[in-house]
């Protein structure tokens, strides 16, 4: 077979397309499925959570990113409940607030959606900056979607999110009364709250006290002990995994002080799992980079395959029998 000129310059026309389609086509790919298109949170808050258990993969993205000299005898190091107070300690950190599974747990895992929870009101309170940007590191039933009217409470404000069943149980509300019932006022315990929203599930949100526990305990010398005593008993006496270990805690950092809190937390705990503005700002530019390198290597073998093609194909016409 002769290969003309002619023949030469289709071929290597349509060797070029279907380069450099197959290149766009992963090129595309690449960026589509691969890239991280997280939302960065706002700062100064880092979300502590138990996810690997030792120091896994994702750590490892953020550590090279950070370019942080790590102590492998750390790698399988958590955070236990007697390393509170030292982290609560540590330069740039203003509070630590921890979950509370001995006052949440029951309410979580009894159902709340399926009428078990009417004997009590159930209270829970939430930070707002938590609730806003870090929910998907706990398990607690707290968000809009559990909504039917009105909003969450704010903090500090003596608001209630409340469900119509416990304002018939709890508040002798009726049929009538609920049509209105946000914007009208409640007391318990000698407190008076404003009804800002109608909850789905029995349970009474609250506004965020740093004095009151609802499921959210901020770390406090004078109670921590109690704290950890009620905790660990709660745990062993439900067979937990590693009942020692604090379950998700959200560490407050003065401004400028993110960083060096969340370096600090990474060497000493390399086994934990982080949320934090500057964790997913790190994170996501050394695994994005990753995967541009990835693409600018395969296209450019890509590029240089059809270059030795395009050699091969402009020598002298050869003929085969």
């Amino acid at each position: 077979m002769i290969f003309t000129n002619k023949k030469i310059k289709i071929l290597s026309v349509l060797l070029t397309l279907l380069v450099i389609i197959a290149l766009s086509l992963f090129t595309y790919s690449q960026i589509t499925n691969n890239f991280c298109t997280e939302t960065i949170p706002p700062g100064n808050i880092i979300a502590v959570y138990q996810a690997d258990h030792t120091y896994g993969d994702l750590n490892a993205v953020y550590v090279r990113g950070a370019e942080l000299d790590l102590d492998p005898e750390n790698y399988d190091r958590m955070i236990s409940y007697e390393d509170i107070p030292q982290i609560a300690s540590m330069d740039g950190v203003e509070n630590v607030v921890l979950y509370d599974p001995s006052y949440l747990d029951p309410i979580i895992y009894t159902g709340a959606g399926e009428g078990r929870l009417l004997d009590k009101l159930n209270l829970i309170a939430v930070l707002e900056p938590i609730a806003q940007d870090y929910l998907n590191q706990t398990v607690i039933p707290y968000g809009a979607e559990y909504l039917e009217e009105g909003r969450l409470p704010r903090d500090g404000a003596h608001e209630i999110t409340i469900s119509k069943k416990l304002l018939k149980k709890h508040f002798a509300y009726t049929d009538e009364m609920l049509t209105r019932a946000i914007g009208s006022r409640v007391n318990y315990e000698n407190e008076t709250y404003t009804i800002v929203g109608i909850n789905k599930y029995d349970i009474c949100y609250i506004s965020f006290d740093a004095k009151r526990n609802y499921g959210l305990y901020q770390y406090e010398a004078g109670t921590f002990n109690e704290f950890v005593t009620r905790n660990l008993d709660y745990k062993k006496t439900n067979d937990y995994f590693h009942p020692e270990y604090a379950n998700e805690i959200f560490i407050f950092t003065a401004n400028g002080s993110e960083k060096s809190v969340l370096d600090k937390l990474f060497q000493e705990y390399p086994a934990e799992n982080y949320i934090s503005s500057e964790y997913v700002s790190v994170w996501k530019k050394t695994f994005n980079g990753s995967v541009l390198r990835k693409i600018i290597v395969i296209d450019s073998i890509g590029v240089a395959w059809l270059g030795v093609l395009f050699v091969l194909l402009n020598k002298k016409p050869v003929s085969k029998v």
